[in-house]
């Protein structure tokens, strides 16, 4: 009976830390996830408030409020002609155009057994709208 006892403290003992490896894995996962999520939502949020006539500055406040982990050098704002090609006044909101907003983070560290493998995860979205 004693020797069970102990073969069940060895094999938990070998088999814990995968287990916790795994979990934290999990969870860094749902991390990053849920960042994506984040920065999907503020892409879009940003895009439709400049369809509807908003300036630059006030959707990258708003953006910044929606998403705080993200800078403003993250975000790209542009305004495309109907072709696709940029007009390159961010604040031009003339009918038809459409209003690009993009958001690119190179470099995001995951605390768990994510980021301890080599090179780095990027994470980014991109909304387009039909300026109204």
């Amino acid at each position: 009976m004693k020797k069970q006892k102990g073969q069940s403290v060895l094999e938990f003992a070998l088999v814990a830390p995968l287990l916790i490896i795994i979990m934290l894995g999990i969870m860094d996962l749902g991390w990053i996830m849920h960042q994506q999520i984040q920065i999907d939502n503020a892409t879009r949020l940003g895009a439709r408030r400049g369809a509807v006539g908003e300036n630059t500055s006030i959707i990258i406040d708003r953006m910044l409020e929606v998403c705080d982990f993200i800078a403003e050098e993250d975000i790209i704002i542009e305004v495309l002609d109907p072709t696709g090609a940029p007009i390159g006044n961010s604040d031009d909101r003339t009918p038809d155009n459409l209003i690009s907003v993009r958001i690119h983070l190179d470099d995001v560290n995951p605390f768990g057994p994510l980021g301890w493998l080599p090179g780095s995860i990027v994470l980014g979205s991109e909304a387009e709208f039909l300026i109204e």
